[in-house]
């Protein structure tokens, strides 16, 4: 939830350059954060390791209620065990005011990877393919995100996820809301009902098609109470395949194969919302718009290219007839 603390754009938000910033760290504080897969349980090519069970050398401070999560991948050379505002307290106290600024050489090799990385990205997002891609789209919702810094931002799912995490910046902190806030997959709709009834806040939410079957049903709760929600389904078909081996469907269809061309949408009118079929980027950003305007209850499905994005985990690789590469 740290996310939006430093808005993503301030020059000392280093997110954008992730991949040089871990492996490249001498000491790492830990606030609010865990070394669990979401990074990489500091550990691996991420942290610079050799391999994905090798340590990178990195010195970890860390703040954690929990003394169990002490050691509990990597050595932990400085556990604070505590609550966040005593542990700053008191470390921010012991710097004083005479601790040294970073060096401007680090600084400045940050700030020239982040540019580079910004500018990568913009040419990427700047594409505009048809059917949309998970960067299109997410083009669109990076715009309104950034028109409504107050609002709540729901995500979850497995690419609807990373390339959101990636590609849409935060502005305030907590306002961001996902697996990483105490989270699994599955409870992205229970995210949206509680954020939008505690906060008062429009919420936008951004579902994989996967992620949002788990708890899809809750758009009913949405619609009963006329909460300020607008869900947003990446429907790529589901990325999982299955289809090679059965592709028309019956009765021992894979568990992995989604209805082609489902409709979402729908499922939001039935209990009186707005459903939105959108197919490309202009009529996303419309729908988007209006759901904000008129702060009523709103699903879009977000067609995207069915061949985007790649199942979590790459799981088939673990599949006994898998070739091996």
């Amino acid at each position: 939830m740290a996310k939006g603390l430093l808005p993503d754009t301030h020059e000392q938000c280093a997110s954008a350059a992730r991949s040089f910033v871990l492996p490249e760290a001498d000491v790492v504080v830990l606030i609010g954060a865990r070394l669990n897969w979401l990074l990489s349980h500091g550990k691996g090519k991420t942290w610079g390791g050799k391999d994905h069970k090798a340590w990178g050398g990195q010195r970890f401070i860390q703040i954690d209620i929990s003394p169990q999560e002490m050691d509990s991948n990597v050595r932990i050379d400085a556990p604070l065990v505590g609550d966040i505002g005593s542990c700053v307290s008191a470390l921010l106290s012991g710097i004083g005011p005479s601790w040294p600024k970073p060096q401007g050489d680090w600084l400045g090799a940050v700030a020239d990877r982040k540019s580079k990385n910004v500018a990568k990205m913009a040419e990427t997002l700047a594409k505009n393919p048809v059917p949309m891609n998970f960067h299109s789209a997410l083009n669109v919702v990076r715009d309104i995100v950034k028109a409504n810094p107050d609002a709540m931002f729901v995500n979850e799912g497995a690419n609807a996820l990373d390339f959101t995490r990636s590609i849409v910046d935060m502005y305030k902190p907590r306002k961001r809301v996902d697996v990483g806030t105490w989270g699994v997959m599955g409870i992205g709709m229970g995210f949206a009902v509680a954020s939008a009834v505690v906060t008062k806040q429009q919420v936008i939410a951004i579902e994989g098609d996967s992620a949002f079957g788990f708890s899809g049903m809750e758009v009913e709760t949405i619609c009963r109470y006329n909460l300020p929600v607008c869900v947003v389904i990446m429907n790529n078909n589901g990325v999982y395949k299955g289809t090679d081996v059965n592709p028309s469907g019956g009765p021992d269809v894979a568990p992995t194969v989604f209805v082609k061309g489902a409709r979402y949408d729908k499922l939001m009118e039935a209990f009186g919302g707005v459903g939105v079929n959108a197919t490309t980027p202009a009529e996303l950003r419309r729908a988007m718009e209006e759901a904000v305007r008129s702060r009523r209850p709103t699903l879009v499905n977000a067609v995207i290219d069915e061949t985007a994005g790649t199942e979590s985990g790459r799981i088939t690789s673990l599949n006994p007839n898998a070739k091996k590469k």
